[in-house]
């Protein structure tokens, strides 16, 4: 996990540029309504505003709650969408490598910041 905790910054901007270009496309090609992406906009800020300043306790804190915060919202969008009744079944496949590349982001950071409180 050492190696993978170097590259998490770069790892957590990527994935949140990823995103925040995917829900401009979704929400220029729809006709979604704009407020329900301000919440996915502010997950990633808060990634790039935590990679900035990772080094510091509080950047990997932040990074933690950021990925946190966009594990659930894709948790609730996959699964709201899979609901056998009411179900879009929309973007399935994008939900789910975005939702599994939210989690690695979780655990990574959740291992950095015990790995720098064990440390220290």
């Amino acid at each position: 996990m050492g190696e993978f905790q170097t590259y998490l910054p770069i790892y957590a901007v990527v994935l949140a540029v990823i995103l925040s270009v995917g829900e401009t496309l979704i929400l220029i090609r729809t006709d979604k309504y704009w407020p329900l992406s301000v919440d996915d906009y502010l997950a990633c800020g808060l990634l790039i505003l935590s990679a900035l300043i990772f080094e510091s306790t509080v950047g990997v804190a932040l990074m933690l709650c950021a990925w946190a915060f966009m594990s659930g919202n894709l948790y609730a969008m996959l699964f709201t969408r899979l609901d056998p009744q009411t179900g879009t079944r929309e973007r399935i496949p994008a939900l789910s490598i975005l939702l599994g590349a939210a989690s690695i982001g979780l655990v990574a950071t959740f291992a950095t910041l015990i790995s720098r409180m064990v440390s220290a």
